[in-house]
């Protein structure tokens, strides 16, 4: 019943009976792909020593695109998360100017390997400081115009 639900919800309720068995092997399939594809997602080493990770605002947005940065393994990083740095994406401590404000506080964070890695500059990003493509939404693209 439950991966019956599932197809309710894939398909919108079409062919559910006469493909109920193939429906059902295409969400395995599906969530399968989706639990690799966020193995593939880059991690940050400290994310559970660091609250400002899980900070519910999410800053204003800087760049809707990502930038592209080599980070060297087990060195950390600050990630402006407000938006307001003038060294994007890192932390300059703008957020701590009271005149702006902010309440929001830089991700510090490491990562295992030294590689090039995508980080976020629209701000919306649900894998801080990590890019994860919510920077190509529609709303993203309309708030910054150039």
């Amino acid at each position: 019943m439950a991966c019956l639900l599932h197809q309710l919800s894939l398909f919108g309720g079409r062919r559910v009976l006469h493909q109920r068995n193939s429906l059902c092997n295409i969400s395995r399939v599906n969530s399968s792909t989706s639990s690799k594809k966020e193995d593939l997602m880059p991690k940050n080493l400290l994310r559970d020593k660091d609250i400002a990770t899980d900070q519910k605002e999410k800053g204003v947005i800087y760049d809707k695109r990502p930038f592209k940065f080599n980070l060297e393994a087990n060195k950390k990083y600050a990630w402006c998360s407000c938006g307001k740095s003038k060294n994007q994406p890192f932390c300059d401590g703008t957020h701590k100017d009271f005149r702006f404000k902010i309440t929001m506080k830089p991700v510090i964070f490491m990562v295992a390997d030294t590689k090039e890695y995508y980080l976020c500059n629209c701000k919306q990003t649900e894998n801080r400081p990590f890019c994860d493509g919510t920077h190509k939404r529609q709303d993203i693209q309309d708030a910054i115009k150039y």
